[in-house]
């Protein structure tokens, strides 16, 4: 019996850090089952972010508009690959109908830069600077809409992970588990947290830049030099700042990082999850999520905001009592 009483002791996913463990018990499954959900949200119809309204990234508003709800009060759409401006972008999940430089699939041809007459370039990585027939359209289109499911995807995919992480603490205490301080599973999970995070990141950068470095500057700065503090800045800013942190926490979940800095520093610069999980979801929002109440990405989301903020009230709470236990337990 004392083998399996040391075993249910265990804090989930088992204390062992061996490599091949780890790889076929959490790596292996966690990859196949990103790959699914992925494939999921590139193939349902529900999963198609053009099927759901239209977000303008392109208002002056710091907080998310639709179209005409607010004027471009002198910021400006997101510059297009040669700096000529194109149409305003819209959300992660919205359709649209501004030039293939745009999130979605369903656009117009380019139009004409905002009143000088000047034909804004075409297609990601594109050299052309004329008018595209309509096979250069369709194939820009069908790249600019293939980028942005796989954009959506990626980026839920790395919430959920988040979450899940955020969730193996208090499920260790709710199994009345241990709760090390390092999990390998929760190290694991972070790993992939990571990945996905960085991935979401480079394909959506690509959706309006083409690559190009001055594009992409665009997404954070005015043509004047000036932050873009509208909601589509705003949005940009809030990843940003995620995309550090996860990336800092990537590099500090190792065995030698915890040795170096000793269980209490490595702890508190861990706890930066939590502010992740925040930056996360204040990127949805400014990306406009709660203008999609009706579709898919609007309920995960809320799932999962519902799901870290329950898991941590229990979590704490029965920290709080086994503490209290432990502490009247000590003789006087």
């Amino acid at each position: 019996m004392q083998p399996a009483t040391r075993s249910a002791n265990q804090p989930l996913g088992g204390s062992s850090g061996d490599w091949r463990h780890r790889l076929l018990r959490f790596h292996v499954p966690l990859a196949l089952a990103s790959a699914v959900i992925i494939v999921l949200f590139m193939t349902l119809p529900p999963f198609d972010p053009q099927a759901y309204p239209q977000m303008d990234m392109g208002s002056a508003a710091a907080l998310p508009q639709r179209p005409g709800e607010g004027g471009m009060g002198g910021m400006g759409g997101v510059m297009g690959h040669g700096g000529s401006q194109t149409s305003p972008p819209t959300g992660h999940g919205a359709s649209q109908t501004p030039s293939p430089t745009g999130h979605g699939g369903s656009q117009t041809p380019p139009a004409t830069d905002h009143g000088r007459g000047q034909t804004p370039p075409t297609g990601h990585g594109g050299d052309q600077t004329g008018p595209m027939d309509p096979g250069e359209i369709t194939e820009a289109r069908g790249r600019s809409y293939l980028t942005q499911r796989f954009t959506v995807a990626t980026g839920y995919v790395a919430l959920g992970l988040l979450g899940l992480t955020l969730l193996i603490g208090p499920a260790n205490l709710l199994l009345r588990r241990r709760n090390p301080v390092s999990s390998y599973l929760r190290r694991d999970v972070g790993t992939w947290t990571a990945l996905f995070g960085v991935v979401h990141v480079i394909y959506g950068s690509l959706l309006h830049s083409g690559g190009q470095l001055s594009g992409i500057l665009n997404y954070f700065f005015v043509p004047d030099g000036s932050p873009r503090l509208n909601s589509f800045g705003l949005g940009n800013w809030t990843g940003l700042a995620a995309t550090v942190i996860v990336v800092g926490l990537l590099a500090l979940s190792s065995d030698f990082a915890l040795r170096k800095l000793k269980a209490r520093t490595w702890k508190n610069l861990q706890r930066l999850n939590y502010a992740l999980f925040a930056l996360v979801i204040a990127h949805a929002f400014f990306y406009g999520a709660l203008l999609r109440t009706t579709s898919p990405f609007t309920l995960l989301l809320a799932l999962s905001v519902i799901a870290v903020f329950a898991g941590q009230a229990v979590g704490v709470w029965l920290w709080r009592r086994r503490h209290a236990r432990t502490t009247a337990r000590q003789p006087a």
